[in-house]
């Protein structure tokens, strides 16, 4: 996943290994004047953070210049990321982990159930499934 840029509103911010997964957090670079990142409800802050999580899970970059938000608007972006803050965000209560793999399979549900058929690169080959293949 990409990281944002040097002037962009979000960065990537603490992070620990366990077992071979590398946790990590997204934090606004400016929680004060943005109104930073939330979840648990329907609002703005919900919709941050779904808008930085689907930009570095898409390997997008920043959320701010490539479409979720800011200009130019992506008008497929955009509903990604309100439907992914009222689907999953508005549910999660004061600690959660999310895998890139879920988001992504979550995205790839999304563009199917929408008919779009132009796809991020990051969705065209999916990550392997923890289960056995049936």
């Amino acid at each position: 996943m990409t990281t944002g840029s040097a002037g962009s509103w979000w960065r990537r911010g603490s992070w620990r290994q366990v077992n071979d997964l590398v946790l990590y957090e997204l934090t606004p670079k400016d929680a004060e004047a943005l109104g930073g990142f939330n979840w648990g409800y329907s609002g703005s802050g919900p919709g941050r953070a779904a808008n930085a999580i689907l930009a570095d899970a898409l390997g997008l970059g920043d959320p701010w210049v490539c479409g979720f938000e800011g200009g130019p608007i992506d008008p497929v972006l955009q509903a990604l990321g309100v439907d992914f803050a009222s689907d999953v965000l508005v549910q999660c209560c004061s600690e959660w982990r999310l895998s890139r793999a879920s988001v992504l399979r979550w995205c790839r549900g999304w563009y199917a159930q929408q008919g779009v058929t132009d796809l991020p690169a990051a969705l065209v080959d999916l990550p392997d499934l923890t289960s056995s293949s049936l």
